[in-house]
């Protein structure tokens, strides 16, 4: 699942909300990741502790939860849920309110 290959899509409220640097460390995290990725369904969910971003990243099949420090250079901190789901012939990236 999550194979580089896969062409990739977001939804237009992402497109229009969610920062480019929120957007490629998602996109980064699932590349780097993609073995472990074992779920169709990545929950990536933002919060901010400290003025930091941080992110818990889930799946449930198998359960794994890993929590990682975002490093920002522009973009401001964001209390926000964001799911990417493998299609089989594509990836997306959209707000659980988008589903």
């Amino acid at each position: 699942m999550f194979e580089r290959y896969k062409p990739r899509y977001m939804t237009r409220a992402v497109a229009d909300t969610l920062s480019e640097e929120h957007l490629q460390f998602i996109l980064r995290y699932v590349d780097e990741r993609n073995e472990k990725m074992t779920d169709y369904l990545q929950v990536f969910e933002f919060y901010v502790q400290n003025h930091e971003q941080w992110l818990v990243q889930r799946q449930e099949q198998p359960e794994r939860e890993t929590t990682v420090f975002v490093p920002l250079e522009k973009a401001p901190p964001i209390e926000q849920t964001v799911w990417v789901m493998d299609q089989q012939d594509h990836v997306i990236v959209l707000f659980p309110s988008c589903y």
